[in-house]
C-alpha cells in the first residue's frame, strides 16, 4: 500500500504533456485548432484542473509549441532533445526524461506522475484525479484509463486468410449463426490513452510507464476519444458541441494583472476588459493610478480591493460582487462603477447601507445614446424567425435546397411583435419592427407610450393573446422576478416565439422548456439564462436542450457585445469615477 494517508502531507504529483512537433499523419497535430484553441491545450486544462496535481508541463522539441504551452498556463522549463523526439522513440524514455529534467531545474522531487497525452482532449481533470486517487490508495505501480470495447469485442475481431473471414482467436470463436451483444462475455477493454499514472520509482527506476502492478481506471466511451486520425478530430468536436466536454481552456494573458502606479493619486481597479480601447487607457492614466485586471478571479480581485479607491467592474463577472468580497476593501473604496444597463452581479443593498456609490448606466440618460443591444435584439428576433443558425449548420453539413421543408420560416410582414418593458430597448426594437410591416403592442404598467405606431395595451395578457412574437426587456428586480411563469407561457399564441434579452431570473426556464418540448411555442431566442455565475453553463438545463434542438437559440449574453457601446460605457464609468473620487480629494484634501 501507499505510504500517504489521510494525516500525511500531499504528495507530489507531476503531470507531463509530452507534444512533440514532427506529427507525419496530421501535420502540428498537437496544436490543430478544435473549437478555437490548440489540442494541447485541453490537456493542459486538464491537469491544471485536477486537485492532486502539483505542476503542469509540456515537453516539446519546438520552441513554438513552447510558447503555445506557456500561453494556457503550462511550464516548459526544458526543450526536449532531438534524439527523443523521432517517430520511433517510445514514451516511456521521453517520459522519464521530462520527469528528471523537471526535477532537475525546479530543485524538487515528485512522489507519482501522471502522463496526460495530447490527443486525449475529453478526458478532464476529476478523470486525473480518480486514476491518482486509485493509485495512490492501491499503492500499485501504475493506473491506465481504460475504455470497454463494446462491440468490436475478440469473438468479433476477424482475420483475413486467402480472402476468407476467419476469427482471430480460437479463444473466443464467433458462433456459426453470429453473436449478440449479450454474448460479447467476458467483457474486454482497451486503453483510450488519455491516462497514465505512475509512481516516480516505476518511471525512473524501472523505466516504464506500467511497472508490474498496473491498475485500470475505466472511462466512458464519450470521454475516450483518441485523435489518432482526421476524422477523430471531427467526431471530438461533434462531442464537444453537445455538451460532453468539461474542459475549457483559457489563455493566461486573459487574466493577466498589470499595474500601472506612479503614486500619489487615487487607484481605480478596472476589471471590465479595455485591452481593446487605447483612449480609455490613456483617458483613465490622466487622473489615476490604475490596477488592470480583465479576467481577474475573485481571489484575485479580493487581494486587490483593499489597495484601491474605486473600481471599474465588469459587466458579466463569473463571480457576484457580495458583501463577502466588498469587505476585503477594508472601506478604502469609495466608488463602484459597472459599464452595463444591469447590476443584479453587486450587491446593491449592502452598497447602499454602507453609502457606498454604484454607477451604472440604468440610472442615467446617458444609455440613449447605446444602441448595441437594441440592434442585437432585432438580429435575434430575425435569427430565431428566419431560422439562421439552423440553416448556416445545414450547409456545413453539406444540405443545400434539399432541406427546405426544415427552414421554411414566415414573413414579418403582417405579424404582431409584442413588447413587455418599453424602455431603450423595447421604444429601439419598435421602431426597427415597422420598416418590416409589423404591427406593434407593448404592456408597460410604468409608462404611457407615446412612440407613434406602438399600440399600449392594458395588461400583459392582452399583448401575449395577440403577439406573434413576445419580446421580454424590462429591468430585474423583487416585482420582475419569476415573472414570466408557467401562465405566461399557456396565454400566448400557439406558434408564438420567444424572445429574452433581459435577465434569465425573469423567467419560469422549467417552463419555458416545458412549452418548447410540447410544440406550444415555436421557438425561442435567449441571449440570457439564470445562474449565469455558473462556473459550467454546459450543466444548464436550458443549454443542455438547445445542444440537441435547433428551435431553441441562446447567445452568451453579447447583446452589448461592440467597440463602439463598450467605448461608451466605459467613458461612462470613468466619468462617474473619476467626477467622485476628484469630489471626495476636495473634500479630504
Amino acid at each position: 500500500m501507499s505510504d500517504f494517508t489521510a494525516s500525511s502531507p500531499s504528495p507530489r504529483i507531476l503531470a507531463v504533456i509530452q507534444a512533440r512537433s514532427g506529427s507525419k499523419g496530421i501535420p502540428d497535430k498537437n496544436i490543430r485548432p478544435i473549437l478555437g484553441h490548440p489540442l494541447m491545450a485541453y490537456s493542459i486544462r486538464a491537469g491544471l484542473d485536477a486537485r492532486l496535481v502539483t505542476d503542469v508541463v509540456v515537453s516539446t522539441d519546438s520552441e513554438r509549441y513552447a510558447a503555445i504551452a506557456r500561453r494556457y498556463g503550462a511550464a516548459t522549463p526544458f526543450l526536449r532533445p532531438a534524439e527523443l523526439s523521432g517517430d520511433l522513440i517510445a514514451s516511456a524514455p521521453s517520459l522519464r526524461y521530462a520527469v528528471l529534467e523537471t526535477e532537475r531545474i525546479l530543485g524538487v522531487r515528485y512522489d507519482y506522475v501522471v502522463e496526460l497525452p495530447c490527443v486525449s482532449p475529453l478526458r478532464d481533470g476529476r478523470d486525473v484525479d480518480g486514476a491518482l486517487q486509485k493509485l495512490i490508495s492501491t499503492g500499485a505501480d501504475s493506473v491506465i484509463s481504460m475504455v470497454d470495447t463494446g462491440e468490436k469485442h475478440p469473438i468479433r475481431l476477424k482475420r483475413i486468410v486467402d480472402d476468407q473471414i476467419v476469427d482471430f482467436t480460437g479463444e473466443y470463436p464467433e458462433p456459426a449463426i453470429g453473436s449478440r451483444r449479450q454474448d460479447l462475455k467476458p467483457p474486454s477493454y482497451i486503453r483510450n490513452g488519455a491516462i497514465y499514472a505512475m509512481t516516480r520509482r516505476a518511471i525512473v527506476e524501472l523505466e516504464s510507464r506500467h511497472g508490474a502492478d498496473s491498475r485500470p481506471y475505466l472511462m466512458e466511451p464519450e470521454r475516450s476519444v483518441n485523435i489518432d486520425e482526421r476524422l477523430d478530430f471531427t467526431l471530438a468536436e461533434c462531442l464537444m458541441r453537445h455538451g460532453f466536454c468539461d474542459n475549457r481552456p483559457v489563455p493566461v494573458e486573459e487574466s493577466r494583472v498589470e499595474r500601472l502606479i506612479q503614486g500619489g493619486r487615487p487607484v481605480v481597479l478596472v476589471t471590465t476588459p479595455i485591452h481593446f480601447l487605447p483612449e480609455i487607457r490613456a483617458e483613465l492614466s490622466e487622473f489615476a493610478d490604475c490596477i488592470l485586471a480583465h479576467g481577474a478571479s475573485r481571489d484575485q480581485v479580493a487581494e486587490l480591493l483593499g489597495e484601491v479607491d474605486g473600481w471599474i467592474c465588469s459587466p458579466c463577472p463569473t463571480y457576484t460582487i457580495d458583501a463577502a468580497l466588498l469587505e476585503r476593501s477594508g472601506g478604502r473604496l469609495r466608488i463602484l462603477a459597472t459599464p452595463s444597463t444591469g447590476s443584479n452581479h453587486i450587491d446593491r443593498l449592502w452598497c447602499a447601507a454602507r453609502d457606498l456609490p454604484v454607477s451604472c448606466l440604468k440610472d442615467s440618460d446617458f444609455v440613449h445614446t447605446i444602441k448595441a443591444s437594441s440592434e442585437f435584439t432585432w438580429a435575434l428576433i430575425m435569427a430565431t424567425v428566419r431560422k439562421l443558425p439552423q440553416a448556416a449548420e445545414r450547409v456545413r453539413q453539406g444540405y443545400w435546397r434539399d432541406i427546405e421543408d426544415e427552414l421554411r420560416a414566415v414573413e414579418f410582414q403582417g405579424r404582431t411583435l409584442g413588447i413587455i418593458g418599453f424602455g431603450r430597448i423595447g421604444g429601439n426594437v419598435a421602431r426597427y419592427a415597422q420598416p418590416f410591416g409589423m404591427r406593434v403592442v407593448a404592456f408597460d404598467p410604468h409608462k404611457t407610450i407615446t412612440a407613434p405606431g406602438v399600440e399600449q395595451l392594458d395588461s400583459h395578457a392582452a399583448v401575449l393573446a395577440v403577439a406573434d412574437i413576445v419580446l421580454i426587456a424590462v429591468h430585474l428586480d423583487a416585482s420582475t422576478t419569476g415573472m414570466v411563469d408557467g401562465s405566461w407561457f399557456a396565454a400566448m399564441r400557439p406558434g408564438a416565439i420567444f424572445i429574452n434579452v433581459s435577465r434569465g431570473e425573469i423567467v419560469d426556464e422549467s417552463a419555458l422548456l416545458a412549452s418548447l418540448e410540447s410544440g406550444h411555442l415555436a421557438a425561442a431566442g435567449l441571449d440570457v439564462i439564470s445562474d449565469e455565475f455558473l462556473s459550467d453553463k454546459r450543466r444548464h438545463p436550458l443549454i443542455r436542450y438547445a445542444a440537441t434542438h435547433d428551435h431553441l437559440l441562446i447567445t452568451p449574453h453579447i447583446a452589448g457585445l461592440t467597440r463602439d457601446s463598450e467605448l461608451k460605457a466605459a467613458r461612462f464609468a470613468l466619468a462617474a469615477v473619476r467626477e467622485h473620487l476628484t469630489a471626495v480629494r476636495r473634500t479630504n484634501p
